[in-house]
């Protein structure tokens, strides 16, 4: 859970002041004019003076004016939203597009009544999501028969570029009543209980070829008969069900090894294949936010295209999360895998031995947060039975540019450390932990002679 920081408090908490700079601006350069003309009279007394001082008086009266015209029509509506929201009248819909860009944005529509807009002014909006994440400020747009300002009833949409592939939980919303000229910005928060998820996209990348495993109740048969492959147990490993009678004795003759061939079937109840994917941690880099956003994002889109390849092909996958995620009713399993990836994070509690079975074919995708003596373990384990698919991280991270670093140095520093995803210095810190992990994954991997699939 993220707990907000001392500055992310003192920024939601000034997202409440209703005076802006740009009345402070204007006050002060009210104020250093007012001065001026005073020293610019005449000191005797005389009917130019004394016009003079008129019309001074009448010019900043006049602007004291609008700046009362502005702070009056700002605040009815906001009182008048403010009274219904303590009643609880105020009714909210905010509903979501199915299908976002391929850049993770949603196209967002909101409905607010009873709310009305300030007399030449504006309302715009926000969104907080996951506790202390907020939108940008954005303005509805309009449908052509709400437009106006004489209407209790707001309703509109607007694009959200959401930063990552992930579930977002909206917790409320905030409307600013803002005047004309931007003086005055009065909000309102509005309780509000929406989620959504961002879909992965697919991309094209290498197929693994995997072989589909038996039904978990042999009761119905499939139209087509899938292809079973083949493989050798060691003695070592033999279980009390394993048939004896198929030892190969011409291996044990030359190895000194006694071994037990399971030959190539043509099963007709192997109708599926069980897809693991690991999002487990070994390394301590949940809280690092390139591999927190960019690392993360990468993965599931991987998954996610190794998924849609296999279904395409004719498989049918069946998705195994590593972690505890919300129940969810979905029209089809294709759209609850989608929800399993997308709110799936990196973690430390189950790690990829405790999730992959101990036996049988299965799909297993694993990633650079992986940890080396775990895969060895597990690549003793599996015997050559499983097909492992290894996304290497790095290859989704972000270039490094010498244009960057350098502009970060001497040009413009950085505004945001957290948004900008670290200086360059950082970057290549990120990078390098990543890639020596890597190293020794791969290693472990022609170690084992395991073919796994990599994809970058």
């Amino acid at each position: 859970m993220n707990h907000p920081t001392w500055r992310q408090r003192l920024s939601y908490f000034s997202l409440f002041v209703p005076v802006r700079l740009y009345l402070l601006l204007f006050v002060l350069a009210m104020a250093i004019a007012w001065w001026w003309l005073q020293r610019q009279l005449p000191t005797d007394p005389s009917f130019t003076g004394a016009l003079l001082q008129l019309l001074i008086k009448a010019a900043f009266s006049a602007v004291l004016l609008l700046i009362a015209f502005c702070l009056t029509t700002t605040l009815l509506p906001f009182l008048w939203l403010a009274w219904h929201i303590k009643k609880r009248r105020v009714q909210v819909n905010i509903a979501h597009a199915e299908d976002g860009d391929d850049y993770g944005g949603r196209k967002i529509t909101i409905q607010i009544q009873p709310l009305w807009q300030p007399l030449f002014g504006f309302l715009r909006y926000r969104l907080l999501y996951d506790g202390i994440k907020l939108s940008p400020k954005f303005s509805l747009v309009s449908n052509s028969q709400q437009k106006g300002w004489f209407t209790s009833q707001k309703a509109g949409w607007y694009y959200w570029p959401l930063p990552a592939i992930r579930e977002y939980d909206i917790e409320q919303m905030l409307v600013y009543f803002e005047d004309l000229f931007q003086f005055f910005s009065f909000s309102l928060r509005i309780p509000v209980k929406q989620s959504f998820y961002t879909k992965p996209r697919r991309r094209e990348q290498e197929t693994a070829m995997v072989s589909p495993q038996r039904t978990e109740q042999e009761n119905v048969r499939i139209e087509e008969l899938k292809r079973i492959e083949g493989e050798y147990i060691n003695y070592k490993n033999f279980e009390d069900n394993d048939d004896v009678r198929r030892i190969v004795w011409k291996i044990y003759a030359k190895n000194k090894e006694l071994v037990v061939r399971i030959p190539e079937i043509l099963d007709p109840y192997a109708s599926h294949i069980y897809m693991y994917t690991s999002f487990f941690d070994s390394l301590g880099m949940d809280d690092n936010y390139l591999v927190n956003t960019r690392g993360l994002d990468h993965f599931k889109i991987s998954c996610w295209s190794l998924y849609s390849q296999l279904q395409k092909a004719g498989r049918l996958v069946k998705l195994i999360p590593d972690q505890l995620l919300p129940n969810r009713n979905f029209a089809n399993a294709q759209q609850a895998t989608e929800y399993n990836l997308s709110a799936s994070n990196w973690h430390h509690e189950d790690d990829l031995l405790s999730v992959v079975p101990a036996k049988g074919h299965a799909l297993i995708c694993f990633s650079s947060l992986s940890s080396p003596q775990q895969l060895d373990q597990l690549l003793q384990r599996q015997q050559q039975k499983a097909t492992l698919v290894f996304v290497e991280l790095s290859k989704g991270m972000p270039k490094r540019q010498i244009g960057k670093w350098l502009r970060w140095i001497f040009i413009k520093p950085e505004g945001n450390f957290e948004k900008q995803g670290f200086t360059e210095i950082g970057k290549y810190s990120t990078l390098k932990q990543l890639k020596d992990n890597e190293a020794l994954l791969l290693q472990l991997l022609q170690k084992h002679g395991a073919d796994a699939l990599r994809i970058g």
